[in-house]
């Protein structure tokens, strides 16, 4: 006889973990399903860990500047991978060992098994079956690899293996310039690694303005060997693999596959739900209440295939946890969108995209910022670089959405975020304290940019009158 649950979540990453949080304050009858490695992929293999890397990176790169600074001595420091990958593996244990001492509360509510659908409220287990009211499907993402080049895995390195590395190679192709593909191409770049990035479009981080995505492709370009075209495995050599981008080849000891992530959908049998699914596997369902057609069945997460970031799956997983408890579905307003590229200089998107406006038809003004000659990026050697596009409805300037690649990018971008959750117009923007010398001081370009484009006119400067009587 099956077991009986209130709510089942399957996957105990962050959207799942959240979604327990959530399920715990309506009902103790739930149970959450998990047969991998615990700790969220950001912990174990994602956000954190890769931060390390970079950090590490960044900092050994600031040695190529040292001359500039009047510094002697730093051409001899030497990088050691092999300490370096060690001390990113034991911070990685850290954080993965925290979420898992977090569980510890609930661990009785875990089930280290496979699920897959039987029906909308039966799930198989392997050596068993339980049935649930409502069940949370949060079971994340993974690499995905083409069928065509299985033949070479053994010289293939995904993101979810990526840290497994003991010590670094001579020589690596990175497949791929999104986030994951610039952020530890460029580390392991600046690390010492030969490295040959292909990338198909001509962006980076996610950008799609075409005139930023043009200018950070060529900004990177000139910091480290990166090709434009198809990327190809061609076969093995002695050592590794020989790769190849047009006309173009390369022998490299190792490739990263860092072209995306696939919503973990597969071992699911979603067949058995009676639902549409697309071409890739993915259910209907309602982005607003997370819900699979009419059926107790809910995407919470990077599953889903919405935005891919913590703070999102964690959202998520609140509103899954939500409904799949409610009697009736609420429909939720999600943050304002904001995803961050922990390159250097940083690569943000706050807001709309421009390719979500075009797509959308919204009309827009839009203000332009650059970092190249602001002075204090000139103080900070390296940091001279970036550009940013800020998008503006026309009439009082209220901020649709902004692209930038910039020094401190990671904190423009919340701040913009901030202002456009805050509905600000442009002239109550304007109305900010902008301190120098300081990195965001170059936004006010873009801002002073919109206030002459817009219909409700600004004056400048802008400064608040105090009413009542004057103190002495």
């Amino acid at each position: 006889m099956s077991k009986e649950y209130d709510v089942a979540i399957i996957g105990a990453g962050t959207a799942g973990l959240t979604a327990q949080e959530e399920v715990v304050k309506h009902t103790d009858n739930y149970v959450l399903i998990d047969d991998g490695p615990l700790g969220t992929t950001c912990a174990r293999v994602g956000c954190m860990p890769s931060k390390a890397l970079i950090a590490v990176a960044d900092d050994f790169h600031k040695c190529s500047f040292f001359d500039e600074y009047g510094i002697d001595g730093a051409k001899g420091l030497i990088p050691d991978h092999q300490r370096i990958m060690a001390r990113v593996r034991s911070m990685r244990d850290e954080f993965s060992g925290g979420v898992i001492q977090e569980m510890s509360g609930f661990m009785d509510k875990v089930i280290r098994k496979r699920a897959e659908f039987l029906d909308p409220n039966t799930l198989d287990l392997g050596d068993e079956t339980i049935r649930a009211k409502s069940i949370i499907i949060a079971t994340g993402s993974k690499p995905f690899i083409p069928d065509s080049w299985l033949p070479f895995k053994e010289f293939i390195i995904d993101t979810d293996q990526f840290f497994e590395l003991e010590t670094l190679p001579k020589t690596m192709a990175v497949f791929g310039l999104g986030a994951v593909g610039i952020e530890l191409g460029q580390a392991l770049h600046r690390l010492g690694v030969r490295v040959t990035v292909i990338s198909r479009r001509k962006t980076a981080g996610g950008l799609t303005d075409p005139k930023l995505a043009e200018y950070a492709f060529d900004h990177f370009s000139k910091e480290m060997h990166i090709e434009l075209g198809t990327a190809q495995i061609l076969g093995k050599t002695p050592t590794g693999l020989e790769v190849g981008c047009g006309s173009k080849r390369w022998s490299v000891d190792r490739v990263l596959i860092a072209t995306g992530r696939r919503p973990g959908l597969q071992d699911l049998n979603l067949k058995n739900l009676k639902v549409d699914l697309d071409a890739k596997g993915m259910p209907v369902f309602n982005p607003e209440t997370l819900q699979v057609g009419d059926l107790p069945v809910f995407l919470a997460g990077d599953v889903n295939g919405l935005k891919p970031v913590l703070h999102e799956a964690a959202d998520d997983g609140t509103i899954a946890g939500y409904n799949a408890c409610a009697g009736t579905m609420a429909r939720f307003k999600k943050r304002i969108p904001l995803q961050i590229t922990f390159s250097s200089p940083d690569i943000a998107i706050a807001g709309l995209s421009h390719k979500a406006l075009t797509e959308k038809g919204i009309d827009y003004v839009v203000g332009e910022a650059s970092w190249e000659e602001l002075g204090r990026a000139r103080m900070m050697l390296g940091k001279a670089a970036g550009r940013a596009r800020i998008y503006a409805e026309p009439q009082k300037g209220r901020l649709l959405g902004a692209e930038l690649m910039a020094p401190a990018g990671e904190h423009m971008a919340h701040l913009l975020a901030l202002a456009m959750g805050a509905n600000l117009t442009i002239k109550e923007i304007l109305g900010m304290p902008f301190y120098h010398p300081v990195p965001e001081e170059a936004l006010l370009d873009a801002f002073l940019q919109i206030a002459t484009q817009i219909t409700d006119p600004v004056s400048m400067p802008i400064l608040q009158r105090i009413k009542g009587k004057p103190h002495g």
